[in-house]
């Protein structure tokens, strides 16, 4: 996903450079952004949540959705924002609109959290199903009145009347030990269901393959994170970003 960025700084002729970092203490990993004066970073599971605490600020789009997945240093102030929700949004709209079409999501974490807050503003008929049931009911809670929680033992109830089904979770995701598994058995998707991965690596899930041999249109996991970065760019930067430019390599580095 780096090449995306690294791409759009090239084509502007900024001095920035995008690299992958792995993080093995967490409140060491921000004193060091800070003491290396780095200009910002994005922040992807299992931080979304967890780093909140080290930041300084969160904007207003950060703090209600309770999950952070950029951080710019503005003057050794950290301050945590959330561009999930509006980049899976924007994806989603590629293929379907959202409004009064109910969507089942599957995971309660920080991507869970944004994306159902955008569809939430979106007039959406919102169903969180989690592992941990209780994290679903405290999500549910946090969006306001109506919204329908549960395990993922509903599934089968849910995705009867459900027009969108979205899996948050990493599961799928390669190198994992959830590599080449789904959440949701084939039997229960059918054509006419939008299906939206957000793992992108692979391109192909397993989920991803049921939902296209049963039907299903698919929304894929790196056009969420296109449309994701692309507003973090303009975070990143405060620039406007050669979003034909950040496109064409995402879609270069999404095919397996």
């Amino acid at each position: 996903m780096y090449d995306m960025y690294n791409s759009a700084f090239a084509e502007l002729d900024l001095d920035y450079q995008y690299v992958p970092l792995i993080v093995d203490d967490l409140g060491k990993a921000i004193e060091g952004v800070k003491n290396l004066g780095m200009k910002a970073l994005g922040v992807t599971i299992p931080y979304k949540i967890d780093i909140i605490p080290y930041l300084d600020e969160l904007d207003e789009n950060a703090q209600r959705i309770g999950a952070v997945n950029v951080v710019v240093n503005k003057n050794g102030k950290l301050i945590g924002g959330n561009t999930d929700g509006i980049g899976a949004l924007r994806a989603l709209k590629e293929k379907t609109e959202v409004k009064n079409k109910k969507v089942v999501i599957l995971g309660a974490g920080g991507a869970s959290r944004a994306i159902a807050f955008s569809l939430k503003d979106n007039q959406a008929v919102l169903t969180i199903l989690n592992r941990d049931i209780k994290k679903a009911e405290e999500l549910a809670k946090a969006l306001g009145e109506d919204i329908s929680f549960g395990g993922y033992e509903q599934l089968k109830r849910e995705l009867e009347e459900a027009h969108i089904l979205i899996n948050t979770t990493p599961v799928g995701m390669i190198n994992t030990d959830t590599e080449g598994q789904s959440l949701v058995d084939m039997e229960l998707l059918r054509p006419g269901l939008v299906v939206m991965e957000l793992v992108s690596k692979p391109r192909e899930t397993k989920l991803v393959q049921d939902a296209k041999r049963r039907g299903c249109e698919v929304v894929y996991g790196y056009r969420m994170l296109l449309h994701q970065g692309v507003e973090k760019f303009k975070m990143y930067t405060d620039q406007e970003p050669p979003i034909e430019v950040m496109e064409r390599a995402m879609e270069e580095i999404s095919g397996d």
